[in-house]
């Protein structure tokens, strides 16, 4: 791994099927996708490199980050970066948006993504994904699945409900996601968290339920106030 600071070459093509992947994960939870840029990216970018971790490392730091959100100041930037104990950069391609990458396991790789939503949404979207290695495209694909598991979805789907968060399966006509949700009355605030999921291939006919992405995102329009 190069040291924290220097040039990335440009995104791989297993990177740019990570965030074809996320896009796809967005349009199947009925978000408009990001739009293509009009002009190529430049050949080299810096992004900030972040520590190698194990996929029970990063779950361990995403769960502290979800067990500090009460109010919308913990998706800033500063906040995430410091739970996530990761170091957050300007996007060359976007600056509104902070990122960060590292090594994941043997051969996965992890994207940190910081940015804004919409001007009338508290606080900042909050997006984790996961790169499996043996990446073939998107893994929500039969013929693409790989064999191995970036982060391994029902540890992390049992964290959350443990820390108070509700837990609804998402369509069944679309992708699998599953969403979850926890209401600070108090602060005027809800949190809501998405788990984009692929099934990676382990000899049995349904596969194992994997992590392609998680998403944070907060809103102050739809609380339950008991």
């Amino acid at each position: 791994m190069t040291a924290p600071g220097s040039d990335h070459a440009h995104p791989t093509a297993p990177e740019q099927a990570g965030d074809a992947a996320a896009a796809a994960a967005d349009r199947a939870a009925g978000q408009a996708p990001r739009a293509a840029p009009a002009t190529p990216a430049p050949a080299r970018v810096s992004i900030p490199d972040g520590p190698a971790l194990t996929s029970d490392e990063l779950q361990t730091r995403l769960l502290t980050l979800v067990a500090g959100l009460s109010t919308a100041v913990q998706t800033e930037g500063p906040q995430v970066a410091q739970a996530l104990g990761t170091p957050l950069a300007a996007d060359p391609r976007n600056p509104d948006r902070l990122i960060a990458e590292g090594e994941l396991g043997q051969g996965g790789r992890y994207h940190v993504v910081v940015g804004s939503v919409y001007p009338d949404v508290p606080g900042r979207r909050v997006e984790v994904r996961f790169i499996p290695p043996g990446w073939r495209g998107d893994p929500r694909d039969p013929e693409r699945a790989p064999t191995a598991c970036g982060l391994a979805f029902q540890p992390l789907s049992d964290a959350l409900v443990e820390l108070g968060y509700s837990r609804t399966r998402g369509p069944t006509h679309q992708r699998e996601r599953w969403s979850f949700r926890k209401d600070f009355p108090r602060n005027a605030i809800a949190f809501y968290i998405k788990a984009n999921l692929y099934r990676a291939q382990d000899g049995t006919a349904e596969g194992r339920a994997c992590v392609l992405s998680v998403q944070i995102d907060a809103d102050s329009a739809d609380l339950s106030h008991g």
